[in-house]
């Protein structure tokens, strides 16, 4: 990644950013860099959160019986097998066009699995 533009970037935390951030005290030329160093960001942690779903699934342990689940001391992992259906309105369709074209026009639900990460509350 490149390096940030705002100096104001490498210093926000979840915790802070609300103090350090003050529009009043900054020009239109800072929040922009500000806004475009965030933008950048969350595009490069979609990129790795998608990359990092992929092998944490990959390392999780397999169970027969069970939907896959794996629990650190911060946070827990689940596996969900998930059914994906036609999004469309099914009866308007039916009304419209009639149940034999639907029957002959429906797809099969998708099948997939859903990968769940929850954080452990910290005392």
């Amino acid at each position: 990644m490149k390096k940030y533009i705002s100096p104001i970037t490498a210093a926000l935390t979840p915790d802070n950013w609300q103090e350090k951030v003050n529009p009043a005290d900054m020009s239109l030329d800072e929040l922009l860099d500000l806004w475009g160093d965030f933008k950048a960001m969350e595009a490069f942690g979609k990129k790795l959160g998608g990359y990092l779903k992929q092998v944490v699934r990959s390392k999780m342990p397999e169970d027969e019986h069970d939907e896959p689940e794996y629990t650190n001391t911060r946070w827990t992992a689940t596996v969900n097998q998930r059914e994906r259906k036609g999004g469309l309105d099914e009866a308007s369709i039916i009304e419209d066009m009639g149940i034999e074209w639907v029957d002959e026009h429906r797809k099969p639900p998708t099948e997939y699995e859903e990968l769940r990460l929850k954080a452990i509350p910290q005392e």
